[in-house]
C-alpha cells in the first residue's frame, strides 16, 4: 500500500563523538519533532507545535550535549 506522505528531516547540529539533532516535519500536529541520537539510542526526543520552538529546544540540547561532565569550575 502506497502511501502519499513523507517527512521533512533537517540535521540541525552534530558533534565529534558522533551525536546528531535531527528536526522532522511531520503532516499532524504536533509537526515539529526534535530528536537527539548517538548511533542507535535516541537521547532526547520531543514534538512541538512551532518551529521555532523546536529550533530553541535544539539548540538547548546542544548546549547539554557538548558540555564535558570534566570541565567543573571551582
Amino acid at each position: 500500500m502506497a502511501s502519499s506522505s513523507s517527512l521533512n528531516v533537517e540535521r540541525l547540529w552534530a558533534c565529534t563523538d558522533g551525536t546528531i539533532c535531527l528536526l522532522i516535519e511531520r503532516e499532524t500536529a504536533p509537526r515539529f519533532e526534535v530528536c537527539v541520537v548517538r548511533g542507535e539510542e535516541v537521547l532526547r526526543q520531543d514534538r512541538l507545535y512551532a518551529n521555532a520552538s523546536a529550533r530553541m529546544l535544539a539548540e538547548t540540547w546542544r548546549a547539554g550535549v557538548t558540555k564535558s561532565p570534566l570541565q567543573h569550575h571551582a
